[in-house]
């Protein structure tokens, strides 16, 4: 994989882990203020940590059962801050995928231009050389008819033979 290439997955990994580490801190740090704010309370619907992780994951990916919900005006700024940040990671998910695309579409072009790149610089190679070809016949049948030789005569110089010797 050539330097270029692996450099570019590189970033798109780590965005991926900055992201995947960004949402399980919004879990444990939204599920846990959950827990400290509403789970004394008799009127909560959560009864455990894991219950208000539960109700913190499915928040943050906008699931929502509704099996667990906030019930002071704190736990509803949390439950605020968890659907802003869920938003947040969903987009940044779907940029990630949609980078990881691109670029496999860029190198598939790029590979392709470089194709369709070579095969054109072997077409004008092989006109080039076509030309190179009828110049060096045209230099000898001129030499045949030039008093001066071709290679020999200044670029102002240059003189036209007719055939004759006069």
């Amino acid at each position: 994989m050539p330097r270029k290439q692996r450099l570019t997955w590189t970033v798109v990994l780590r965005l991926a882990l900055v992201v995947t580490g960004f949402a399980c801190c919004v879990v444990l740090g939204g599920g846990t203020a959950l827990w400290l704010v509403e789970g004394e309370r008799p009127d909560s619907t959560v009864r455990s940590w894991g219950d208000a992780l539960w109700w913190s994951l499915t928040t943050l990916t906008t699931t929502g059962y509704g099996d667990h919900v906030p019930v002071t005006t704190t736990g509803r700024l949390i439950a605020a801050g968890v659907m802003v940040a869920g938003v947040a990671v969903i987009g940044a998910v779907a940029a990630i995928v949609a980078l990881g695309v691109t670029l496999r579409v860029v190198r598939e072009e790029e590979v392709a231009f470089e194709a369709a790149a070579e095969s054109l610089e072997q077409r004008l190679d092989l006109h080039l050389a076509a030309i190179t070809a009828q110049l060096a016949g045209l230099d000898a049948r001129l030499e045949k008819w030039s008093p001066v030789s071709v290679d020999d005569a200044a670029p102002n110089e240059r003189t036209i033979w007719s055939g004759s010797d006069d």
